[in-house]
């Protein structure tokens, strides 16, 4: 079973420049957990590949392109050990406490845009 810590992180603006304390929570898998869910993957996308052999004329191109995209995907998940669930603290411009998707990415730093105020908010260490 996956577990789940919360790290902090900092919240700095695009035009301000002001960091804010945030903090972000992160899915931890282990090694056994990747595997699992990187075979999981694998065998959803190379269904998928499967069922467009029924689909006349597009098979030619859906069956490799669904082949290929599951080893990709499978290969991606095998090496990614943690995902990120959401961000939250107070935005550097308009000062209100705001929670950010972050769509299992948990690589920092990467740029979101404030739900409230729509400044650029750089997540960081």
């Amino acid at each position: 079973m996956p577990t789940e810590q919360t790290i902090a992180i900092q919240f700095k603006g695009q035009k301000s420049k002001v960091d804010k304390p945030a903090t972000m929570l992160v899915r931890n898998f282990t090694e056994k957990e990747q595997k699992i869910r990187a075979i999981k993957t694998l065998l959803k996308f190379w269904g998928i590949a499967l069922l467009c052999v029924l689909i006349p004329v597009a098979h030619f191109i859906l069956v490799p392109l669904f082949f290929i995209m599951g080893i990709m995907k499978a290969v991606k998940l095998l090496h990614k050990a943690e995902d990120g669930l959401h961000a939250e603290g107070d935005c550097p411009a308009c000062e209100q406490h705001i929670q950010l998707n972050l769509d299992n990415n948990a690589e920092l730093p990467q740029w979101m845009d404030c739900p409230e105020c729509s400044e650029g908010i750089e997540l960081h260490h």
